[in-house]
């Protein structure tokens, strides 16, 4: 009986954070599917639902306030950011994992201790800094960034899952005649694939979610991701269609959540990695 109890108790607080978490996001999407004065006059809104007026919605989102093209602009720059992080990242991760030199542990920490450093803090410096280099309002002044960002997560996680491959790999792959190189390109990588995949999902996520860094240096419309675009609706010049923001917001978090879905069991894979780490 005790663990009946316990089981159902689990469950029970299981439908609360749930239901918790989800309320937000069905708020969002019935009122995006409503008039602006609609959702003035009904509090909460009603459940009765009008197909023209949602066409009418989310019509605007797509093709009047330019969501497409700030989508294509974030999987640019989410593409190109993440795969250069990995490029850098996972050599890092082997080198940390593997070779033994002076500060080895001292070193990964202080990359891990980076990626603690909240964006707000370093805004302004990167601004200048991409500004004194000429890639403001371009995209590699998003990437540069944004590669410096995701690094360290990129490194740590893959230490993990290089610590979790067995040394004994590695010495017979040398005694065969690889050189490192070849050990990381050969033997590892085959290994280690759902943790790059993991990485690379972390490191999309952040990339994907980040507005403050993005406000400061693209000021063109047509460069804006989709963060940025979806801030723009939000004004104090002008009053607010709530029914528009909201379905901008269910846009937004569309591809997000369905990457969320089709990768759910390699972010449980990294959480344990992170665990043994």
């Amino acid at each position: 009986m005790r663990r009946l109890a316990g089981r159902v108790l689990a469950y029970v607080l299981l439908v609360v954070v749930a239901v918790i978490g989800f309320a937000p996001f069905v708020y969002l999407l019935i009122i995006s599917t409503k008039r602006r004065i609609d959702i003035v006059a009904e509090v909460p809104p009603s459940l009765n639902f009008n197909v023209d007026q949602i066409v009418r919605n989310y019509s605007e989102v797509i093709n009047s306030q330019g969501m497409l093209s700030f989508t294509g602009n974030s999987i640019i720059v989410v593409g190109i950011s993440t795969l250069v992080a990995l490029i850098i990242g996972v050599p890092a991760a082997y080198a940390f994992s593997r070779l033994r030199f002076r500060g080895r542990d001292a070193w990964a920490s202080t990359v891990l201790s980076f990626r603690f450093m909240p964006p707000v803090a370093v805004a302004i410096p990167i601004f200048l800094m991409i500004r004194s280099i000429g890639f403001s309002n371009s995209y590699p002044g998003l990437i540069i960034p944004y590669v410096a960002f995701t690094l360290p997560l990129v490194i740590w996680i893959m230490i993990g899952f290089f610590d979790e491959v067995p040394r004994d790999i590695d010495d017979a792959a040398l005694v065969d005649g690889c050189g490192r190189v070849e050990v990381l390109w050969r033997v590892l990588l085959p290994i280690v694939g759902s943790g790059i995949i993991v990485s690379a999902i972390f490191g999309a996520i952040f990339i994907w979610n980040e507005f403050l860094v993005a406000l400061y240096i693209i000021n063109s419309r047509s460069l804006q991701t989709v963060t940025l675009g979806a801030a723009t609706l939000v004004s104090a010049q002008r009053p607010i269609d709530w029914n528009i923001a909201a379905a901008v917001g269910i846009v937004t978090l569309i591809p997000i959540f369905l990457f969320s879905l089709f990768i759910q069991r390699y972010v449980v894979r990294g959480i344990t990695a992170g665990a043994v780490r």
